[in-house]
């Protein structure tokens, strides 16, 4: 499901724009509709917090999910046909005949269609919805270069014509390709989507030593408080806190968030749900393990029994975030004493999340964001722990160890609880830390992609462009409002060739004003 969900926020967020302001008030409509069945199951990744967008879709995926398993909630069920009122006009959908399924249904015509149309303002995007529909297309395209039809555009087709016409043979060939296409993927989606109610009950267990954080000591609150006790010691280092595991740092650096202002505590208990199918019990959200379904467990209606095994906490965002305000601002203003890099970049990691980055930066002893023309400017951050990571894979070579694969692990244990019992060792994650743990400088390097990830949600981009000049006899990083290669080129070359300075933040050549870098 984290996989899924993950999914249908990246395809919302390209419509965005034209859904932000029916979507606008959808915390305040949850409370008031007091909305809060399976909302357990539906926290978020820290490191997406950072970005607006994906917090307000993220509710939205809660409430369009509880509005297809049938809760009546009109103010909710408005908003959802609201969102879909506009989408309508941004996919493609087949006629769904036997005689030319292949042909694609207009716009005006799918929306007086209501046995289509009703479904899709109910459903779409939801597992009810696509249980009754499957999108087909070819992986590579270009609409630039070709014309909307489906041999180029994704397209939704009945799911019962599609197992019909799977194995039957047409001479032709765009009839055929969507043919093939369904006798490939038909059995294996079948599988993945099981049906949902909003009805099915759960039990809860707390089993001794199955959670990782089972330890005070592997808690994101131990590390605070170690911070805020040792913040003026220049001793103190990230094995000393962390071990050599990272899979604690991975635990700590890692959490899960929800939104609930007010609420009692601040955090709540949970962890992997063990779902029952005839005997076969499987894992949902624990490391390396995977249930091959995309509907939600907590509300999988084919199971025989649902048992939620509690292992860690999930924080309320404005609760944690207090107390990371109340943690530097007890700084007084003074930098952490140790340049311990892990130890720094896991609270840089905590500051860019929860919005205090602008306000505490300062506050880090890390050498290169003091050497930052603006030491608390995001996307110059961005560039700078892109070049740290490339320089980090240029050095260690011999592991095989990539950026994505720990973007992946990263992932994985943001979306699931980490355990201590049934971790699978053949399992690909598994295997990445056991590469991890062979040398302590991954550690620093996990949390470097780990920040990168942050960023990138941040400054809503995977890339910054930036101009690389030489002034004053060393390089610096220009973040331009508008990107050109063609200057990027010309400025790094007469640079490296011309003597250019900086006064009072104005880049000058011969007194003449260039750039300005001031904040």
């Amino acid at each position: 499901f984290s996989e899924f969900n993950a999914w249908r926020k990246n395809q919302l967020l390209a419509f965005y724009g034209g859904i932000k302001d029916r979507i606008a008030d959808l915390p305040s409509a949850l409370a008031r509709n007091k909305v809060t069945k399976y909302r357990d199951y539906y926290f978020m990744p820290q490191f997406e917090i950072g970005q607006r967008e994906l917090i307000d879709l993220h509710h939205y995926t809660y409430v369009m999910d509880m509005i297809s398993m049938g809760v009546n909630k009109k103010e909710l069920a408005t908003m959802v046909a609201d969102v879909n009122k506009h989408l309508v006009y941004h996919i493609y959908f087949s006629q769904n005949n036997r005689n030319n399924y292949h042909k694609m249904m207009k716009t005006d015509q799918f929306v007086s269609a209501r046995k289509y149309m009703n479904v899709f303002l109910e459903t779409f995007l939801t597992v009810s919805w696509f249980t009754e529909f499957v999108a087909l297309g070819f992986a590579d395209m270009n609409p630039r270069e070709k014309e909307i039809n489906s041999m180029t555009q994704t397209v939704f087709y009945s799911i019962d014509l599609m197992r019909g016409f799977g194995y039957r043979q047409e001479y032709e060939f765009e009839k055929e390709a969507i043919n093939q296409m369904a006798r490939t993927t038909i059995r294996r989606y079948d599988a993945t989507f099981a049906q949902q109610s909003v009805d099915k009950p759960y039990r809860v267990v707390i089993p001794i030593g199955l959670g990782f954080t089972y330890s005070k000591y592997n808690t994101l609150m131990h590390f605070l408080n170690v911070a805020a006790t040792y913040w003026a010691n220049p001793d103190v280092n990230n094995i000393q806190v962390f071990g050599k595991d990272v899979r604690t740092l991975l635990a700590i650096s890692c959490q899960k968030i929800f939104f609930a202002p007010g609420h009692g505590s601040g955090y709540y208990h949970y962890g992997p749900l063990e779902v029952g199918y005839y005997g076969r019990p499987s894992q949902d959200l624990a490391v390396t393990q995977r249930s091959g379904v995309v509907t939600p467990s907590v509300a999988n209606s084919g199971a025989q029994r649902n048992t939620l095994i509690v292992t860690d906490r999930v924080y309320e965002y404005s609760y944690l975030r207090g107390i990371l305000r109340g943690l530097f601002e007890r700084a007084g203003g003074r930098r952490v004493k140790s340049d311990n890099s892990v130890l720094n970049l896991l609270l840089l990691s905590l500051q860019l999340d929860f919005g205090l980055f602008d306000e505490y930066a300062g506050l880090l002893n890390i050498p290169f964001m003091q050497d930052l023309q603006h030491e608390a400017d995001t996307r110059e951050l961005q560039v700078e722990i892109a070049n740290m990571i490339y320089d980090f894979d240029r050095k260690h070579t011999e592991n095989k160890i990539m950026r994505s694969h720990v973007e992946g692990l990263i992932f994985e244990v943001s979306y699931k609880f980490l355990v201590n019992k049934g971790f699978h060792v053949k399992d690909e994650m598994f295997k990445i830390i056991s590469t991890l743990n062979t040398d302590s400088d991954y550690q620093e390097y996990v949390l470097l992609v780990k920040i990168y990830m942050s960023l990138c949600s941040i400054n809503k981009s995977v890339e910054v462009d930036y101009y690389k000049m030489k002034v004053d006899g060393s390089y610096n990083i220009v973040i331009p409002s508008n990107y050109s290669k063609k200057t990027s080129a010309y400025l790094e070359n007469i640079t490296s060739n011309h003597s250019f300075a900086v006064h009072d933040g104005i880049m000058t050549y011969d007194g003449i004003q260039v750039y300005d870098l001031r904040p």
